[in-house]
């Protein structure tokens, strides 16, 4: 009963500590940065989709200009980019030590945010006087700058903390973030509905979209928890469970997180085009590629679906290592019926996750993907489609921190089943 209660205190302070976490980034959110005019920000935001989404599930808010308006955009796009790096075995980077590899990230982090702050910080109006560099447009725009970034980085910290000592690491202020967003954007679409003319198409309207999202979290949280599961023989058991035993794993390995970074990676050149536009003005080749670029173009949309393809089949195989579980399970002396421990144990897993995660890949293409080609035609359906993946996102987040629970839960029960 002691290691009982003594198990709970522990859970109870991971939960105090992310409550923490929680409100010091509310908080943040909340501190804006002065000299912003907020009129302008809107108007450049009117149809820029892609960021508003993108802002709101990393943990940012553009809207709002906040200490926290890059969110953890930077380190998620340093994450991608450092893994890609990393699998170039000229520069051989996995041999690093772990507090160099994570100094590296975060000066690729720093160097991302700064080109993602200066493109926003270019479509602005800003008074001068907040320059601490000398009242010029530079001297204000690098000021803001380094604010932006400087609240990016404490809220990479944040999150590592979280990760340590909370609940759901960096993705509990995720979540935090698109709940905190989302009654904003489902106000200011039924007020804008009803200025424009109240009327019994607005009703129909509301009625649809809200029974398809109800759909779309069913239909998400099944994709999430279906399973297919690899039969496992265990030498250590002879009793009803030996023909129970088995390795789940999920129809779709990679869960929401391919949708996420794939926006993430899909904004960052939009970012460095906007960002070279403020050195290069009136360049042709940039302005072209902004334009063409864009989530509501072919190009872009398009571009999106091959970054989300790959993606969804990448995570896949960060989630589930074939190599480590055909490891583990000859090392414990387990196997699977009519396949060799070792090397064909790894391959036989490979082709699964590899199968598994392409039906992923194509559920997230026919869900979130191919819609964004309505928003060519009329780019009002770009937001809708859009909204999608951020329902799909919102959904996986809040399973992901669930199971987190209740493995903390499980791991606590064993705990006490043994000391007890």
């Amino acid at each position: 009963m002691k290691r009982k209660n003594t198990n709970n205190i522990y859970l109870l302070k991971k939960i105090a500590w992310t409550s923490l976490i929680v409100f010091i980034f509310l908080l943040g959110r909340n501190i804006l940065i002065p000299g912003v005019n907020i009129k302008y920000l809107l108007q450049f935001l009117n149809n820029q989709y892609l960021l508003q989404i993108v802002s709101g599930t990393t943990g940012g808010d553009i809207s709002r200009m906040s200490l926290f308006s890059l969110g953890l955009g930077p380190w998620m796009s340093a994450l991608i980019l450092w893994r890609v790096i990393t699998m170039t075995k000229k520069f051989d980077l996995n041999k690093l030590p772990l507090e160099h590899a994570f100094f590296l990230k975060m000066i690729l982090a720093i160097l991302i945010g700064f080109i993602q702050s200066i493109a926003i910080v270019n479509n602005l109006k800003f008074s001068y006087d907040i320059s601490i560099f000398g009242q010029s447009k530079f001297g204000a725009m690098l000021t803001i700058s380094l604010i932006m970034v400087t609240g990016a980085v404490f809220l990479i910290w944040l999150s590592n903390m979280n990760e340590r000592l909370g609940v759901g690491g960096p993705t509990i202020l995720i979540l935090a973030s698109m709940i905190v967003n989302w009654p904003s954007y489902v106000t200011q679409y039924i007020v804008e509905n009803i200025i424009s003319g109240f009327d019994i198409t607005l009703l129909v309207k509301i009625a649809v979209i809200s029974s398809g999202v109800i759909f779309l979290v069913l239909l998400t949280v099944t994709f999430q928890r279906a399973q297919r599961r690899v039969p496992i023989r265990k030498i250590m058991i002879n009793t009803t469970f030996y023909h129970s035993s088995y390795l789940p794993i999920q129809i779709n390995p990679a869960g929401g997180m391919p949708l996420m970074y794939s926006m993430t990676l899909l904004v960052l050149p939009q970012y460095i085009l906007q960002a070279l536009d403020y050195w290069l003005p009136n360049n042709t080749i940039i302005e072209y590629l902004l334009i063409n670029t864009n989530i509501t173009q072919p190009i872009g949309v398009t571009a999106y679906i091959i970054i989300l393809f790959i993606l969804s089949i990448g995570f896949a195989f960060i989630n589930i290592n074939p190599e480590q579980i055909a490891e583990d399970l000859q090392q414990s002396g387990d196997y699977i019926n009519n396949v060799e421990p070792g090397e064909e144990t790894q391959e036989y897993i490979t082709k699964i996750v590899f199968r598994l995660s392409s039906v992923g890949a194509i559920y997230m293409i026919i869900v979130a993907g191919l819609p964004l080609y309505l928003g060519v035609i009329d780019q009002q359906y770009t937001q809708y489609a859009l909204a999608v993946g951020s329902v799909i996102i919102l959904v996986s987040l809040i399973i992901n921190i669930n199971d987190q629970i209740g493995a903390l839960l499980t791991k606590n029960n064993y705990d006490a089943l043994f000391f007890e």
